[in-house]
Formats: C-alpha cells, sequence, structure tokens
C-alpha cells in the first residue's frame, strides 16, 4: 500500500481516523498529569573497631567487613534474587520502579562478573512524596543497625571490637525526578498515528481479500416458473 492508497483509505474510513485521533489526545493528556515520583540514595557504611593500629575507621577496609555488609542486607531485604545491574550507579527510578525500596552491597564486577569491594551498603527509596522517602531512609537504616547488633551480640563480640555504621550523607537528600512531558506527549502521538494507520491497512487488506470457490454460494433453485410436461402414453390413429 502506497502513501496515497493510505490517504485514500483514511477518507473512506474516517470513523476509524476519527477514533484512533480521540485515544491519541486522551493518552497524550495522559502523560501530562504525571507529578514524578520522589527518590533519595544514601550509603550506610560499615567502620571496623578503632585500634592502635588502625585509628582511621573510615580508612580500614577488611572482606570479613563487606561479607558482614552482604549478611546484613539480606537479612534485612529478604531471601529474594538481588537483582543484577550492569553499573553500580543505576538506580531504583531508572529501572522504572515508582513506589518501594531496595538495599544492596554495591557488585562492580559488571555484568558477566560479581566483584563486592566496599563495605557499604546502597539504600535507595521511591515514593510519591518527600515525606514518605525520609520516613522510609530512616527505618531502614535503623533496621540496618538494629540487624548487625543483634548479629554481633549472637556471636558474642565484646563491644570494644563490634562493627559500627554510619550514614552518608547524614541528612536525607530527596530529589523530585519528574519526565518529560514534551517527549511524553511527542511519543503518545508517534504511537496513536501508528497505531491508526497499523489498523487502516489490516481494515483495507480484509475488505480485499478474494472471495474464494468455497465462500460463493451454490445457486438456489427457481421458485414457480413452468414445469416440464409430464410423460405419457401417445395416442394416435
Amino acid at each position: 500500500m502506497t502513501v496515497w492508497d493510505l490517504i485514500r483509505a483514511a477518507l473512506r474510513r474516517w470513523p476509524i481516523v476519527v477514533g484512533g485521533a480521540v485515544l491519541t489526545l486522551v493518552a497524550a493528556y495522559g502523560t501530562t498529569l504525571d507529578d514524578g515520583v520522589y527518590w533519595s540514595r544514601a550509603q550506610v557504611v560499615f567502620l571496623a573497631p578503632a585500634s592502635t593500629d588502625y585509628p582511621n575507621t573510615l580508612r580500614t577496609t577488611s572482606e570479613d567487613i563487606i561479607i558482614t555488609a552482604g549478611v546484613v542486607a539480606k537479612a534485612v531485604a529478604g531471601p529474594d534474587a538481588v537483582t543484577k545491574y550492569a553499573s553500580p550507579d543505576a538506580t531504583l527510578v531508572g529501572e522504572g520502579v515508582r513506589d518501594g525500596w531496595s538495599l544492596r552491597l554495591p557488585d562492580t564486577g559488571g555484568q558477566w562478573a560479581t566483584h563486592f569491594n566496599q563495605q557499604v551498603l546502597y539504600v535507595e527509596v521511591v515514593a510519591a512524596t518527600s515525606a514518605e522517602v525520609e520516613e522510609r531512609q530512616t527505618l531502614l537504616v535503623g533496621r540496618v543497625a538494629d540487624e548487625l547488633h543483634r548479629l554481633q551480640r549472637g556471636a558474642g563480640v565484646a563491644p570494644v571490637n563490634e562493627i559500627t555504621v554510619t550514614v552518608a550523607p547524614e541528612s536525607t537528600v530527596v530529589h523530585h525526578v519528574q519526565g518529560s512531558s514534551i517527549r511524553g506527549v511527542g511519543m503518545a502521538g508517534v504511537l496513536g498515528i501508528g497505531a491508526t494507520c497499523a489498523v487502516l491497512i489490516l481494515v483495507e487488506a480484509r475488505g480485499r481479500r478474494p472471495v474464494t470457490h468455497d465462500q460463493v454460494a451454490a445457486p438456489r433453485p427457481r421458485q414457480g416458473g413452468p414445469r416440464p410436461p409430464a410423460s405419457g402414453p401417445m395416442t394416435g390413429r
């Protein structure tokens, strides 16, 4: 079907065009009603106990502390599988989540391998309001600290040797994330026009389908009309 054929089909089947235009306008208007979401990310840093040899707890790294951070994250987040990202900088908003939270140990190993080299947990929260984001983040950080304390108490760790946590940044920083209304309207228009054209092409193709012999109705017998002469004995002289 050429462009001119499509234009002629649109003129003949104008109700389809009108219906597609109305639905497209409704969808485009719906994209302008999105107020966006609120998002925050905090880092819960696990600190080694201070000692004479290692007085700076922020610079002291240990594989055992990284493992402890992973255990705490699994205990708080639950046994479900953690989504593997190509980059540790990926966010819940980028994944399309509009309401939820995540707690994960950053994996810097890329797509095909795992590599955990930071004793840090990323706490992310997405919600409809800024107040809800702050409340959820505070609750999650508190759960991390409580779970770490419970694990160490259960293992019999002396208070002087306990791992502690700190949050960076100290105060919750909430970001308002909103999509582009212009892009949303433009994409709704492109999808609406494409769907309308597809319906027109489908209807035209069905209307031009050739009739097969099986679809031709058999001729009906004529009602009434002259009857053939009855046969009988011939008389004659």
